[in-house]
């Protein structure tokens, strides 16, 4: 983990509020994993208003070319920063962070299930399970087709996939997790990541419930340090005679076994 400056190698607007940005960074592409994050500043130098960094999750690496990128909304003033930001300028972050996710050992199958931004960590994952041969089938949900342009990402990998969105502007009409749950037949033997709203990964949690699969969750919060000090990223999950304990997004996930997670 190091405190970095990147070059954007691009900013680019895939629709309203959508944005994938490039940055130059060898030192990411070296030392990152799928599943892992950078905490970025996002405000300008000598201006503290955002305070604090911002995780985002690490949605693709190009090691030939030395540069890594991240998928991110426009939600805020942070956020906002960021989307007027161009080729040629320098971001401060500090990655990578968090715990990333070893496919070494894992089945063949794998069934990768994703929620409006929650597609963004999943994608890397997908590269490094196409990488290892591995039969991937992608899963993702959204609202519109705020995220018809990411689909052209997802072509590139060449596996199977599908999409729902609730209006039926792309893909087939529907909720993700409606599909999984009709499916959940097909998918037996499947090692399964989800990511997205919170609605959704506790719909998923429930449908896998009595389920065999190994069933991963990559979690997302608002974090302060992004290191495990402040433990202002901590998320319940069940530990002996019901009984829960505490553990932080950042420094213990953010991928955590969806069985043990406690959504309130």
């Amino acid at each position: 983990m190091k405190l970095l400056n990147g070059e954007i190698i691009s900013n680019e607007r895939y629709s309203e509020y959508l944005y994938k940005m490039v940055i130059f960074s060898p030192y990411i592409c070296r030392e990152a994993r799928p599943g892992q994050f950078v905490n970025i500043r996002c405000a300008p130098e000598g201006i503290y208003d955002p305070l604090l960094r911002r995780p985002f999750s690490i949605f693709d690496i190009e090691e030939k070319f030395n540069v890594f990128s991240i998928l991110y909304s426009v939600k805020g003033r942070g956020t906002e920063f960021m989307s007027h930001l161009e080729k040629g300028d320098l971001i401060d972050f500090i990655g990578p962070l968090g715990n990333y996710i070893d496919l070494a050992g894992t089945k063949n199958n794998v069934l990768l299930i994703g929620g409006g931004i929650g597609i963004a960590p999943l994608y890397l994952l997908a590269k490094q399970a196409v990488v290892m041969k591995k039969n991937v089938f992608f899963a993702a949900g959204f609202k519109d087709k705020s995220y018809q342009k990411w689909e052209d990402d997802l072509i590139e990998l060449k596996i199977d996939y599908t999409i729902y969105t609730e209006d039926g502007s792309i893909g087939s009409k529907g909720m993700i997790c409606d599909y999984i749950r009709s499916n959940i037949k097909l998918f037996n033997g499947y090692d399964v990541y989800c990511c997205g709203p919170k609605e959704m990964l506790k719909t998923i949690q429930n449908i896998y419930t009595k389920s065999s699969n190994r069933v991963s969750v990559l979690l997302e919060e608002k974090m302060a340090c992004g290191v495990g000090v402040c433990n202002g990223c901590v998320v319940k999950v069940k530990h002996v005679k019901g009984e829960f304990r505490y553990k932080r997004i950042c420094k213990d996930g953010p991928t955590f076994d969806i069985r043990e997670v406690i959504f309130d």
